[in-house]
Formats: structure tokens, sequence, C-alpha cells
């Protein structure tokens, strides 16, 4: 077998073995949030934490205004992230959800903006 038979047939094990994953996980939502990036963060954050006693949430500012939240797994398996930054007296951001909700990921997104 040469070069190219072995790598032919080493690409159509991985497509075939990847086949059987799911497309995606989560998926990415943007979100125009009433509050100020500062606190739209903090309260984007209560709400994981608040959500489940797993997760634990981080807060960090970025430059311009802007704050990144983490969201992890106590076992440091990353949940969700949030960008914010902003806009018309509120702010704005981007959420990356790294899981999928049996309710549907647009109902978590939404318990996770609550009040925000």
């Amino acid at each position: 077998m040469n070069a190219r038979t072995a790598l032919v047939w080493w690409l159509a094990a991985l497509l075939t073995a990847c086949a059987g994953l799911p497309a995606s996980t989560g998926g990415r939502y943007d979100h125009r949030f009433a509050l100020p990036v500062e606190r739209a963060a903090q309260c984007f954050a209560h709400n994981a934490q608040a959500h489940s006693s797993a997760l634990v949430a981080e807060v960090t500012p970025l430059k311009n205004g802007r704050m990144d939240v983490i969201v992890r797994v106590r076992n440091g398996v990353s949940y969700a992230t949030a960008t914010l930054e902003p806009s018309d007296g509120g702010s704005a951001g981007t959420i990356r959800l790294n899981v999928d909700s049996s309710e549907g990921n647009r109902s978590l997104v939404e318990s996770l903006v609550q009040g925000c």
C-alpha cells in the first residue's frame, strides 16, 4: 500500500468515525441587555450560578468598557461564555453555549439573561 492509498483509507476512517458526532453543540446568540455592561455581566453570572449549583461564573473586565463572562462546571468544563459591550444606555453581547439543553437552547439563554 502506498502513502496516498494509506492516507485515503485514514481519511475515510476518520470521516466515518466523525459521522456519528453531533454537528454542533450549544450555539451563538446575540442579545441586547437593558442593563449597563458591568451590571449586565454580573447579572448573567448570577443567573448562571442560580441555574445550577454546579456552575461557577467569572466576570473579567476588558478594554473599551467591555466585559467577559465565563461560566464553567465546577470540574472546569466550559458551559457558556458571554462578551458584552456598551450599547445605547444598555449593553449588547454575544453568548456562546457549549451545551445543549433538553428544554431548548433558546430557553436556556432566556434564563441566563432574565432581568439583565
